[in-house]
């Protein structure tokens, strides 16, 4: 069993993982970028400049953009498949337990941007989200960096999202009135 590294006096209110595979909606644009918007302006350079000595360049430069786009994919399900989240009556921590170790990060509650916005769908199963889109775009565009960068406020793929989002409201609700 892992310990979780909680703090004197806090107490776990809440643990789960995603409960299902995440669809990485802007990684899949990067993919289609480069697969066929690339393409196609490689195409166009090639018919207007009629240069052939260009085309291997630019499909070296294609097959480039790909495996760069297609790695970043692979790393965030990766990432998606060995976190937990764990909310406390304090912060919400974010474990990754990879297997060379755990990684831990977490935001206090206080500290939290906004109220926390609830996705889901019939069964209950959603992602919790805080913050503005650019804002967390920005978070996650240096997620991959390490266990020092912050985490992207977002609890993807939870059962019971709406209750678990509550259990947040709560727990800010009392720190801030204490």
């Amino acid at each position: 069993m892992q310990k979780y590294p909680l703090n004197e006096g806090e107490v776990l209110l809440w643990s789960g993982s995603p409960q299902r595979r995440q669809k990485w909606f802007p990684e899949h644009t990067a993919l289609v970028l480069s697969v066929v918007v690339f393409p196609a302006i490689v195409a166009l350079q090639l018919i207007v400049f009629d240069d052939s000595t260009a085309a291997p360049m630019l499909g070296g430069l294609l097959i480039a953009f790909f495996c760069v786009a297609y790695q970043r994919l692979l790393d965030r399900r990766s990432r998606a498949g060995v976190t937990t989240y764990l909310v406390t009556n304090q912060r919400i921590v974010f474990a990754a337990n990879w297997l060379n170790g755990s990684e831990f990060r977490w935001v206090w509650l206080t500290w939290l941007p906004s109220e926390p916005r609830v996705r889901a769908d019939d069964t209950g199963v959603g992602t919790i989200v805080f913050g503005s889109r650019w804002s967390r775009a920005r978070v996650r565009e240096n997620e991959l960096r390490g266990a020092w960068a912050p985490p992207a406020l977002e609890l993807h793929q939870v059962a019971d999202a709406q209750r678990v989002a509550d259990l947040i409201l709560n727990a800010r609700a009392q720190l801030v009135a204490a």
